[in-house]
């Protein structure tokens, strides 16, 4: 596995762990959803800052975007009152500004040929299903939001531990055929 690729692959690990203890949490009575949310955005800010130190060779900047939306959010999150519209906008906000920045690796591999950007492509539609589903749905107590977010993120970090994986194995088998 190339660098980039296990770091991303890492990462997406680290990040679907944080999404399984944030499922937890309505178990412990953990119902916060401001600390949640912080939590989230920090985690996710601060793994994809390291990972794009990391792989600062490879010329990839989606993960130094990835942090500043989520930095950006983090921000956003902590200066704000969290209502239910809040909440929904602020995830509403982050998921369009990551479709973007997914978009734009998708982009990355058409341009160059690659067919990993319908696999991009088609991760990039799951992840605006799913964070549309989550954000409409927030119209619950703390426990359930909690749980929404925490299924959308476990779904997102899925979905970035899957498009390392693929490359690997697509790049194995293409290897392997010449």
């Amino acid at each position: 596995m190339k660098k980039k690729e296990l770091v991303d692959f890492i990462v997406g690990l680290l990040l679907m762990f944080l999404a399984v203890i944030i499922i937890l949490l309505p178990t412990f009575k953990i119902t916060n959803i401001k600390i949640v949310l912080l939590t989230i955005f920090g985690f996710y800010a601060i793994f994809k800052i390291v990972s794009f130190i990391l792989i600062y060779k490879e010329k990839d900047y989606e993960s130094l975007f990835t942090s500043l939306v989520s930095g950006s959010s983090l921000i956003a999150t902590s200066l704000i009152e969290l209502t239910t519209k809040n909440i929904a906008l602020i995830l509403m906000i982050w998921m369009g500004l990551m479709s973007l920045i997914k978009l734009k690796k998708a982009d990355f591999y058409h341009d160059r040929e690659n067919k990993m950007w319908i696999l991009r492509l088609l991760i990039l539609f799951i992840f605006i299903a799913s964070g549309l589903l989550t954000s409409i749905n927030l119209f619950y107590d703390n426990s359930v939001q909690i749980l929404l977010i925490g299924y959308f993120f476990l779904v997102n970090s899925i979905l970035d531990t899957i498009s390392p994986l693929i490359e690997y194995i697509s790049r194995g088998i293409y290897e392997s055929n010449k």
